[in-house]
């Protein structure tokens, strides 16, 4: 069951992905040659009256879609439907089709959970006696909007502000009162011994869903609050994204956090455990709150400029912009060739991490 969802998750990433680069090329007049999902060997394949070739192949670590022209030789002929003889702007939405189209995807599941469930709050329900919260002037009503000089739009980024909390420090929460005015409070936390962890001593109101607030605001009201709360829940994914990964290249986390399709395996398993104690709709939720980390993650690593990604060709593409003339094509391709090869590799090293994991 694992596998299968696992694979489930990552069929429905990858073809939404691959799909926006369909889509985009096909509006800009491009011939797609090939959509593939996975790599290496065809398991299956068919040709549509359009003679696009659609396969499926053995290795479920992405896909591709293959237009015409795309890896043009120099001195070939460049046909009109061609990607070559597109403009720069015309390959560069192209190219950043994909990743969009992740984004998307992530923004829709976030909206349907929210509508469906309501999403926790930022404002303060309750404030416990007694703690630091409580002490330093946070009152019920309250809405928490900074911390730590940053803004905080959605619940989850407290708990990332304060992973790296040690016993002693003070946190700076900026609080907006029910009158619009903002306060500064400046507290450490307390340990809470049955949990295990520190608190501020705070508990956060939770929306209802879109019915609930519909009849309490009105529909559009509702309607907007939900949308917006979704775009903040998806800038929230982006942002921890690139957070995780400078914290990556900064060696502040080692390779070992990272995790391949083996070792998402171990997590959609545990995943699905926990959940189907209560229930299909937990199981349901709970996949798809995988597939937006996965899809927001997804969505900004294609964007990275690294040979092989999408980043690279949006840099590729901007250089010729730029100097208004195509780079060499032999030594784009070439840088192209040993970014793949560097991917393949990081690829490897990670699914031994994944299988040492499962061993350990």
């Amino acid at each position: 069951m694992s596998i299968i969802l696992t694979l489930l998750v990552f069929t429905v990433i990858v073809i939404v992905h691959e799909w926006g680069h369909f889509i985009m090329a096909r509006r800009q007049g491009i011939f797609v040659e090939e959509f593939a999902v996975g790599m290496g060997p065809v398991l299956w394949k068919r040709t549509t009256k359009k003679n696009l070739l659609v396969s499926v192949r053995a290795l479920p670590i992405g896909g591709f879609c293959r237009m015409k022209g795309e890896e043009a030789e120099e001195g070939e002929a460049i046909e009109p439907d061609s990607f070559t003889a597109k403009s720069p702007g015309a390959r560069a939405l192209v190219a950043a089709a994909g990743p969009v189209m992740n984004f998307i995807l992530a923004f829709i599941l976030l909206l349907i959970f929210n509508l469906g469930y309501g999403f926790v709050d930022l404002t303060i329900a309750a404030v416990d006696e007694g703690y630091p919260a409580a002490q330093a002037g946070m009152q019920a009503g309250d809405r928490l909007v900074a911390m730590n000089g940053e803004n905080v739009h959605v619940y989850s980024k407290i708990n990332f502000l304060l992973m790296d909390y040690q016993e002693g420090d003070e946190v700076e929460v900026v609080v907006e009162k029910p009158d619009g005015s903002r306060q500064t409070l400046r507290f450490a936390l307390h340990m809470d011994e049955e949990l295990g962890r520190y608190r501020m001593g705070f508990t956060a109101s939770q929306s209802g869903n879109i019915a609930q607030m519909a009849g309490e605001d009105g529909f559009f009201s509702a309607l907007w609050h939900m949308i917006s709360q979704s775009f903040w829940d998806l800038c929230y994914e982006i942002e921890i994204t690139i957070r995780s990964l400078a914290m990556l290249v900064t060696g502040k986390v080692g390779l070992d956090a990272l995790a391949g399709p083996i070792g998402m395996v171990s997590v959609v398993g545990e995943t699905y455990e926990a959940a189907s104690a209560y229930g299909f709709m937990t199981v349901l939720s709970s996949l798809s709150s995988l597939t937006v980390l996965l899809s927001a993650n997804l969505g900004v690593l294609n964007l990275f400029p690294v040979p092989g990604l999408d980043g690279s060709r949006l840099i590729f593409l901007a250089l010729e912009k730029i100097r208004r003339k195509p780079l060499n094509p032999k030594l784009e391709n070439a840088i192209y060739l040993v970014g793949f090869v560097l991917l393949f590799g990081l690829m490897i090293a990670v699914a031994f991490n994944d299988v040492l994991r499962l061993f350990q």
